[in-house]
């Protein structure tokens, strides 16, 4: 496979994926969020402004941003067990439930529609969205429910994060506090579930999208390398911007604004489907 370096089509590929970057970037900082939640959006819009085809500029969107989670949720995950946030042992039991739901997800995905995909993520953003208006998190017992449940739930959470392109930490993050899970060892946790979605997510995108026909330069299945090697760097360089820039503003009101940030995302998203 070779490819005109100079090619007009890739430098803007580039430039559109370094943009993508940096805002997304900056947005993750500010809202002390990261992942697919900022990442599809920008990605979505890096595709479609260069006018690939809607048949799969949101499984490249969606592939793009797992790959690009997979490293920042083992960082992340390295760094929470290190300062002892996290359980080891909910952690090699929900591990598995986890990387299936999200490998199930990432080869359904491959068959939906784009707009179908967008839909998803859409009304899961405003589901997220509205939850951060409520001041208290939901509590439902002390300790987790029968292995079925919990294994269908954590598959369940698992497969939707994968047709997000989210690590689906926010998910793991409520379920496990519902059961008793202190907030920062259930946020450990779910940091490292999160890897255990983007990795076998990614796989799952590279094989469903590898037959499909004219796909952005430097593309592996339904992810772009370009998008990767752009926008993690990116992504580094932009976030303490937008970290500093939060810690002076109010949390509340900051919060707040995050909400109305992703209501705003998720109508965009159905405009996209139908403009």
């Amino acid at each position: 496979m070779s490819y005109d370096f100079l090619n007009y089509e890739l430098i803007y590929l580039i430039t559109l994926m370094l943009a993508s970057g940096a805002v997304a970037g900056f947005l993750a900082g500010l809202f002390g969020i990261g992942g697919g939640i900022i990442l599809v959006p920008a990605l979505l819009y890096g595709f479609d402004e260069l006018g690939y085809s809607r048949a799969f500029t949101t499984h490249l969107a969606i592939g793009t941003s797992l790959a690009i989670i997979a490293p920042t949720s083992a960082y992340s995950a390295w760094t929470y067990f290190k300062q002892g946030s996290g359980n080891l042992r909910t952690l090699r039991n929900l591990a598995f439930p986890a990387a299936g739901g999200s490998l199930f997800g990432s080869w359904l995905a491959g068959g939906l529609d784009g707009n179908v995909l967008r839909a998803i993520f859409a009304i899961l953003v405003m589901v997220i969205a509205l939850n951060l208006f409520k001041k208290n998190h939901f509590v439902f017992g002390s300790k987790l429910p029968a292995s079925f449940f919990t294994w269908s739930a954590i598959g369940l959470i698992g497969m939707f994060s994968a047709m997000m392109g989210i690590s689906g930490g926010v998910f793991f993050t409520v379920f496990l506090v519902a059961f008793g899970f202190s907030l920062l060892n259930a946020i450990g946790t779910s940091v490292a579930l999160g890897l255990t979605v983007s990795l076998p997510g990614t796989i799952g995108y590279i094989f469903s999208g590898w037959d499909t026909l004219n796909l952005p330069p430097l593309s592996f299945g339904y992810i772009s390398l370009v998008g990767f090697v752009c926008i993690i760097p990116m992504t580094m360089f932009m976030v303490p911007n937008g970290a500093k820039l939060a810690h002076s503003l109010n949390k509340d009101r900051l919060k707040r604004f995050f909400a109305l940030f992703m209501i705003f995302m998720s109508l965009r998203m159905f405009y996209t489907i139908y403009s």
